[in-house]
């Protein structure tokens, strides 16, 4: 573990620094990422970095700077007099978060893989061979194998020191035929030992056939079964547009003055859940405040929002510690859980009697934030149910609807659920999930077909 190395630069920064409060961030990062298309491995990266983000601030002005070039210790006070400067020059900024106090919050080291930290390449390509040799024909394999290790120390000057590490693996799959036919199968866990190839290609191998001759797309309102990555795509546009505070107060969430009020479906049921083992624990948020279980929708009931120091002040409230950041305001929900339902996945498909399985979107925008209406396409794999019965394939539609309808509209709820984290990242790898469960929804509108 990086843990030490990571406490220690911390400590380096707050001890020079001259100003009247700073924070300091560093990031450590073990991470690999294989990665197949068309059945041959083409990419296999490693990432070893260190990364710290220092923040200070002179009354209401400030400033951040980061940077990986820490190997001396003069580079670390070169760092801290630039932000020290810059903050110097800054206009004032009244709507500065507020600095995390004196505490300590920290992860337990117990579910810290350090085979999955250090795994060796061999163990990834193994994992992408398997699934290419057993790739059924016509198809190619596409996807990637990734994850590794993150770990996090905030501390500041005023007296908190936080840890948080965590190990993440993560499984995508897709086989594909001329470029255009295909279906994927995600799977993320908490190390390399958790994924199931097995489970991905025995999916496929069920549902990639029915892709090669797909019926021609019918736009109109269907009664849809929503795969967990379908409900990942709109529940992140339902988090940052609906859910956030930030959003309620500036007048773009139509969900503002609606708490205590049922806005969703009886079946709907919505947890920020950072503390939950089954997803990547996150215990403490940007500004030191202690993470827990939050109620955000109780059986279509809304809650609560997200909040920080900054917006919760404006309410008159304490924060639920939703802060995304230390220096700037906009606090979102980041580890979310949709409850489980008291239904089987198979159960939900043999219920319809006429409807589709979405298995993903993409393309996904916003078109109207007061009415959180949201377009996108289908992607690799829409299916037709006829009879309670997967009968074949439909070429991909474009889909507007109104989130507000969508979550109102849930008929019913899957007891399996699995947890979706980020398979691929460009920036630094930090680990975040959801728990999501299979949604059954009627009157899903979709506006328009593809050719393909």
């Amino acid at each position: 573990m990086l843990k030490d190395r990571l406490y220690e630069i911390g400590e380096s920064v707050l001890r020079v620094s001259n100003a009247d409060s700073t924070v300091v961030l560093v990031h450590g990062e073990r991470s690999r990422l294989v990665r197949f298309a068309n059945s041959v491995i083409h990419q296999n990266t490693e990432v070893r970095n260190i990364e710290v983000t220092i923040h200070v601030r002179f009354g209401n002005r400030a400033a951040t700077v980061s940077t990986n070039a820490i190997n001396d210790p003069k580079d670390i006070v070169g760092m801290v007099r630039k932000a020290e400067e810059m903050a110097r020059l800054s206009p004032e900024n009244p709507e500065l978060p507020e600095v995390a106090p004196e505490g300590k919050i920290e992860t337990s080291d117990d579910p810290f893989d350090e085979l999955t930290a250090e795994a060796e390449p061999s163990e990834l390509i193994a994992i992408a061979k398997r699934l290419i040799e057993e790739t059924p024909k016509p198809f190619d394999a596409f996807g990637t194998i990734s994850g590794g290790a993150s770990e996090t120390v905030l501390m500041t000057s005023e007296g908190f020191v936080g840890y948080r590490g965590v190990t993440a693996a993560h499984l995508k799959y897709n086989p594909i035929y001329d470029l255009t036919f295909g279906y994927l199968v995600q799977q993320s866990a908490h190390t390399f030992r958790d994924l199931d190839p097995e489970a991905a290609l025995k999916r496929a191998s069920e549902r990639a056939p029915l892709v090669l001759d797909p019926v021609e797309a019918q736009p109109g309102k269907w009664t849809v079964i929503l795969e967990p990555l379908a409900v990942a795509e709109l529940l992140g546009f339902l988090n940052w547009i609906g859910l956030s505070a930030r959003s309620v107060q500036e007048g773009r969430s139509p969900l503002a003055g609606k708490l205590g009020e049922k806005v969703f479906s009886e079946n709907f049921t919505l947890y920020e859940d950072p503390i939950n083992p089954r997803g990547y624990v996150l215990p403490f948020d940007m500004e030191g405040r202690r993470r827990g279980l939050i109620t955000v929708v109780e059986n279509g009931v809304l809650k609560d929002f997200a909040y920080d120091t900054v917006t919760a002040r404006k309410e008159g409230k304490e924060t639920n510690a939703c802060a995304l950041h230390f220096a700037q305001s906009f606090p979102m929900f980041a580890n979310l859980h949709v409850a489980e339902g008291d239904t089987e996945y198979e159960e939900l498909i043999a219920s319809t009697e006429r409807g589709l399985l979405v298995t993903r979107f993409w393309y996904s925008n916003v078109v109207d934030p007061r009415t959180l209406t949201i377009t996108g396409m289908t992607r690799d794999g829409l299916f037709l149910i006829e009879d309670g019965k997967i009968v074949k394939s439909m070429k991909n539609m474009r889909f507007n609807v109104s989130l507000l309808d969508v979550f109102s509209n849930v008929l019913g709820v899957s007891q399996e659920s699995v947890l979706l984290g980020e398979t691929t990242w460009y920036g630094s790898f930090s680990v975040h999930g959801e728990i999501l469960p299979t949604l059954k929804v009627e009157g899903f509108n979709f506006a328009s077909a593809t050719r393909f």
